[in-house]
């Protein structure tokens, strides 16, 4: 198992989560790992626009680029947060009930992200 899908794997263990990968910024999936049914190729598609969107309002009110977005949704939420200039990791979970520890992992292995995305 590479370096990379390690890390997502340990995300994804946490019970909410149901995805867990990391994504190119045009949308397409670089690694990830999902619960059954979950539609990964269309989400990472979608996902890349809501972080240029996150970026695009930054910009725009001057508080500079995006370090980590979290949309929440009636029945669940998503993280998208950049890891370098080419890719970002996408989280999708199903509660709120996990959000500080899945916060705390993503900050904790940032740097192995990072280095696990630039040996690929």
């Amino acid at each position: 198992m590479s370096k990379l899908k390690s890390l997502l794997t340990r995300l994804r263990a946490i019970d909410s989560v149901e995805l867990a990968a990391v994504v190119a910024h045009d949308g397409l999936l670089i690694e990830g790992t999902a619960r059954n049914g979950v539609d990964v190729d269309a989400i990472c598609a979608v996902a890349s626009n809501g972080l240029a969107m996150a970026d695009a309002l930054g910009r725009e009110i001057r508080k500079g680029g995006s370090v980590q977005t979290l949309l929440e949704y009636e029945d669940g939420l998503v993280i998208l947060e950049p890891i370098n200039e080419d890719a970002m990791l996408l989280l999708m979970a199903s509660a709120r009930a996990h959000l500080g520890h899945v916060r705390f992992l993503v900050a904790k292995h940032r740097a192995d992200f990072v280095t696990a995305l630039n040996a690929i």
